[in-house]
């Protein structure tokens, strides 16, 4: 991958190596501003893990349920095996044994409100979403609606699509209700992710891909077209140049 600006205080910005080399920089602004769709993951994308800290609050339960003690187990087994591949199983099983009572929703709802949510946002991505906010804006998430809400709510987005376990799926239907749209944005950090580009490429669709990545290791997915930190202020500063 290219560099378009060089990691400095854990901030960059990337292209793959197929990416236009001449005029980059306005390559890279003029298809960011031709997409008509984007599609967003939010847990450790757009913000440290909302899943991860209802998990670690134990929200729904308790520490000492022996029920919580047993997915946790499970979970710590899970991931040794499969690592990051395990999150959307273990997510899955903790929604199911512990939010869906109106109780448990409510603490949630209590937890993550807009304030919250706009205050735990990874510098920038308000700014890149403010950015970009021409086109539709959706958060295509594993989370539950109550926290999807929340953080598109803080952004203005257009909509999510919560408990998003297939999104593959999720996206194939957008694209058939929406055929007139031929340019999308995909944000994220996963697998997951990535099979959203794939969909989008089948129906001959333009995507451009942004892919958030924790530190500039030398590699970006190959089917994403753009690395850039978590910290998204390079990349506005970049796009606003």
């Amino acid at each position: 991958m290219r560099y378009l600006i060089e990691p400095q205080n854990w901030i960059w910005v990337a292209v793959h190596d197929n990416f236009p080399r001449e005029d980059s920089v306005q390559e890279l602004e003029a298809r960011t501003k031709a997409v008509q769709t984007w599609f967003f993951d939010l847990d450790d994308n757009h913000a440290d893990s909302p899943a991860k800290k209802i998990a670690k609050l134990a929200m729904g339960t308790s520490h000492f349920s022996p029920r919580y003690l047993g997915w946790c187990a499970q979970t710590a087994w899970k991931l040794a095996r499969k690592g990051k591949a395990a999150e959307s199983e273990t997510w899955r099983d903790y929604v199911k044994s512990f939010l869906r009572s109106e109780e448990a929703l409510e603490q949630v709802r209590e937890r993550f409100t807009l304030e919250s949510a706009r205050e735990s946002l990874y510098s920038g991505v308000e700014d890149f979403c403010g950015l970009v906010a021409e086109a539709e804006r959706f958060y295509v998430t594993r989370n539950i609606a109550e926290v999807a809400k929340a953080y598109a709510s803080a952004l203005s987005l257009n909509g999510f699509f919560p408990e998003s376990d297939n999104k593959e799926k999720v996206v194939e239907e957008y694209v058939k209700r929406n055929q007139h749209v031929v340019r999308f944005g995909i944000d994220g950090d996963s697998e997951e992710d990535a099979g959203m580009i794939d969909v989008l490429r089948f129906y001959d669709k333009e995507v451009l891909g942004f892919y958030s990545m924790d530190k500039p290791n030398g590699e970006i997915h190959p089917k994403f077209d753009v690395s850039v930190s978590k910290d998204r202020s390079g990349l506005v500063r970049l796009l606003q140049e």
